[in-house]
């Protein structure tokens, strides 16, 4: 673990593993950290590089904005010597990557979305951000993020659809409980606002023309596979994948088949292609 200092004198952290060639660069989704990401980063054969977006792990908070994040990030790879890498991002960090690729189009050689945000509204998010709720949330959220049967409860219902989430995955997020509070209120706003803005990436085309892969379990239920659209709108070049039978956490659920895609997608060895399925029980659908 390192903890980079930016401009403004925050810190944002970031662990690193070797590897030969470019890196790829991993951004975690809501509640999560950069360790999470630390049993697949330990398994890819290129250099990777997995931040604490601004407010989590061991970062510094920051006001919600996936533009702001997306700046910190790409300060901390400038303070790094990262000149070229390719990108994957979870849910919040889907959107922050989404905003980097634009950002610093010609340093990024892929782009791997996993069940992004910013693509279309997300209606649990703009619920917890109604005046009313949000301060009963404040109040609140200290003591159940610090609380097992409610994070594992909360995780079980909407994130790993049903199932038992890793033990790991709870254990992060009680163990830093009240700490994760302004990191969890500004990564909630930052999705709210992406997409509601007029400028979304839903509502136009974003300025990165390389290759994107973007990942979906069909049973996501915080960030509806019908945003899929929205990223064929931001990125016509898109290849979309269904994965069925999957929530929304694919590291923990589908963890081979989504190590396999981002080996394959960061070496750019080939184009991801379709999977070879038994017709009677598909486990996933490509949209081109």
């Amino acid at each position: 673990m390192e903890s980079l200092l930016l401009a403004d004198g925050r810190q944002l952290s970031v662990r690193r593993w070797p590897g030969r060639g470019d890196p790829v660069v991993i951004l975690h989704g809501l509640l999560d950290s950069s360790e999470g990401w630390t049993c697949l980063c330990e398994r890819v054969s290129i250099p990777a590089l997995a931040f604490d977006l601004p407010g989590f792990g061991h970062s510094d908070p920051s006001p919600g904005s996936i533009t702001g994040y997306a700046h910190d990030v790409a300060e901390a790879l400038a303070l790094l010597g990262v000149e070229r890498f390719a990108l994957v991002g979870h849910s919040l960090g889907g959107a922050v990557a989404t905003a980097m690729a634009e950002l610093m189009p010609s340093q990024v050689s892929s782009l791997v979305l996993l069940a992004p945000a910013g693509f279309g509204r997300i209606h649990l998010a703009e619920a917890a951000s109604i005046p009313g709720v949000r301060n009963v949330l404040q109040a609140t959220l200290p003591l159940v993020l610090s609380n097992r049967l409610a994070v594992t409860a909360g995780f079980r219902t909407m994130v790993t659809n049903g199932n038992r989430p890793d033990r790991d995955v709870v254990e992060r997020v009680i163990s830093r409980g009240g700490q994760l509070v302004d990191g969890a209120r500004e990564g909630t706003r930052a999705v709210v606002h992406a997409g509601r803005n007029q400028d979304a990436f839903h509502r136009r085309r974003v300025g990165y023309d390389g290759p994107v892969l973007a990942v979906w379990g069909d049973r996501d239920r915080l960030v509806p596979v019908s945003h899929r659209h929205g990223v064929k709108t931001a990125f016509p070049q898109a290849l979309i994948q269904v994965w069925y039978g999957m929530g929304h956490h694919p590291l923990n659920e589908r963890f081979d088949e989504l190590l396999a895609m981002i080996t394959s997608a960061s070496t750019a060895a080939r184009r991801p292609v379709r999977r070879k399925v038994a017709p009677a029980r598909p486990r996933e659908v490509t949209f081109r």
